[in-house]
């Protein structure tokens, strides 16, 4: 579909030649019609129209870029994505795309493997763990396969949720099978070879990393303002009192106006990848090329329209290198002998950077390229790229750790709990009342203390049970009961009791199995011997404090 609406739209009617990349010919061939600018001033108009219509009628959560949407389904709706998701994102992506407008293809397949996974997982009832698994499964067939990089699509699915180095473990074994299965039936139609043919670049003195290194900077800087441009133009077209429906044809009308004077910075744009990687552009249009396509992208994507960010940062980062590479081999060629290498290591580094995912980015990089050599200085400038933007990202639904995913909070919760001992926080002197105590002398002890539940021991300190004031509340303006009732005959003796040992997870667990607010602590040794207590305020207390702690230390190692 991609191929085929850009045949039609910018090929046949605006005579605008769609060049493919070595391992992806055109399927249409090309047209005889001559080039006219005029025609693709309008042609993104028209296409954010069409895709415009399309998403805000039937399925308004496919605006946008797409994965971002899925990383959010899986965060926050135990992977509930629509049926008709799917069907629209990619009609309508294949609409923007071909019709000049600056995206790609990341976004897009990763929501509409997600749908599919989805939709798969409510049809087979599964649980929501499992759903969530299935979610992100498809995501990462989908990348694997339209990019043929089967293990970085695996890795991507599990890696891209978070802005950290977390990641969704469970996520990696079911994404690897359904990226292998996936890669193989779309490579069985479309070709085994890498998206990119590449020259042999080779990593081979040390020296060259001083260069990387200038290029993981060039890459950060530019990945900052690529990710501040986007949101500030797609807030702006957030707040604009137009219909939605027209606000991807506006859009794309910016988008064309730039592709007016620059060809190059609308549609897909993977050709220019190839081009500057043997070095067939010139600095000037590179760097010129950089803002373009990041306004492109900004107007095509930010204004509602539907298609991917990937294929935009794999050009700008394409586009950042080829220019620090040729920059550098003017003045320093020894540290930058081969320009077009700094083209297939831009790619890698801008996208890791501003996607928060250092690791799949370096593979899937390669793995396109079918170029493992590089493999050093993409790590290199991947790992730079992605500490200096700690605190940028382009998916703004990603969470920063596993603990903060609403899908963790309870198993962080249980974690944090399993490593303290009930004898690090239990309070070692607890209110009590006497066994004998008289239902009068209660009343009054309880109104004093400002308490509601006490435990209930005899002379020698043995547990007799636990108080409870709720249990008693009905019968203290009961007459005649206040010499004849005492506490060991009215308190709750099916109490469960914690040992100091224990952690905080099976003190929570027997809180909340019998509903109660307080456990009493019984010695090791002695048995039934009270020596303590602990609430559930008191582990919820814990708890916030070694939440708070961790976060503070996460702070400082990310301001470090």
């Amino acid at each position: 579909m991609l191929q085929g609406c850009s045949y039609i739209f910018l090929d046949y009617i605006g005579g605008m030649r769609v060049e493919e990349t070595a391992g992806e010919p055109a399927f249409f061939g090309h047209a005889a019609t001559q080039f006219n600018r005029w025609i693709v001033l309008f042609l993104p108009a028209l296409g954010g129209l069409i895709s415009g219509f399309l998403v805000y009628k039937f399925a308004p959560e496919a605006e946008g870029h797409g994965t971002d949407a899925a990383i959010k389904a899986i965060h926050h709706k135990n992977g509930y994505i629509k049926w008709n998701v799917p069907l629209i994102k990619t009609l309508a992506s294949s609409i923007t795309i071909g019709t000049g407008g600056s995206g790609g293809r990341e976004g897009p397949i990763a929501q509409i493997g997600a749908g599919f996974g989805s939709f798969l997982g409510r049809v087979l009832n599964l649980t929501d763990r499992e759903k969530r698994i299935l979610t992100a499964a498809g995501m990462g067939a989908g990348v694997g396969a339209i990019f043929r990089s089967p293990l970085a699509g695996a890795i991507f699915a599990a890696e891209v949720l978070y802005s950290s180095s977390d990641m969704e473990f469970e996520v990696l074994l079911p994404s690897t099978i359904t990226s292998i299965i996936a890669y193989s039936i779309f490579c069985s139609f479309f070709g085994w070879d890498p998206l990119f043919a590449t020259p042999g670049f080779r990593f081979d003195s040390p020296l060259e990393l001083a260069g990387y290194t200038i290029l993981g900077f060039a890459c950060a800087f530019f990945g900052w303002l690529y990710v501040n441009t986007f949101y500030r133009i797609r807030d702006f077209f957030k707040v604009m009192k137009l219909s939605p429906y027209l606000k991807p044809a506006l859009g794309g009308l910016l988008t064309g106006i730039i592709g007016f004077w620059l060809p190059e910075a609308i549609g897909g744009g993977y050709a220019n990848i190839e081009l500057a990687m043997n070095v067939h552009l010139s600095i000037l249009l590179l760097f010129v090329l950089i803002f373009a396509k990041i306004l492109t992208t900004s107007f095509s994507i930010g204004s509602g329209g539907s298609a991917g960010i990937f294929g935009p940062s794999m050009v700008i980062g394409a586009s950042v290198g080829g220019f620090i590479g040729l920059a550098l081999n003017m003045t320093l060629p020894v540290i930058a002998p081969e320009p077009g290498a700094y083209v297939v290591v831009g790619m890698a580094g801008f996208f890791a950077g501003i996607a928060s995912a250092p690791l799949s980015t370096i593979i899937m990089v390669s793995e396109m390229t079918g170029n493992y050599h590089l493999l050093v200085p993409s790590m290199w400038v991947s790992t730079l790229t992605f500490l200096l933007l700690r605190k940028t990202t382009m998916y703004r639904s990603q969470v920063e750790f596993r603990s903060d995913s609403p899908i963790h909070k309870g198993e962080f919760f249980l974690q944090v709990l399993q490593d303290i001992r009930v004898k690090d926080i239990m309070r070692p002197d607890p209110i009590v009342i006497r066994e004998d105590m008289r239902f009068s002398d209660i009343v009054h002890f309880i109104s004093a203390t400002k308490h509601n539940n006490f435990p209930v021991v005899k002379e020698n300190g043995e547990l007799v049970g636990v108080l409870l004031f709720e249990e008693i509340r009905e019968f203290v303006f009961e007459e005649g009961l206040e010499s004849i009732v005492v506490a060991g005959e009215v308190c709750e003796k099916d109490i469960p009791v914690i040992k100091p040992a224990n952690n905080l997870a099976d003190a929570i667990e027997m809180i909340g199995f019998k509903n109660i607010e307080l456990l009493p602590v019984v010695d090791t040794d002695k048995d039934n011997i009270l020596i303590g207590i602990i609430t559930r305020r008191d582990i919820i207390s814990t708890y916030n404090k070694v939440l708070r702690k961790r976060k503070f230390e996460n702070e400082q190692e990310a301001d470090f």
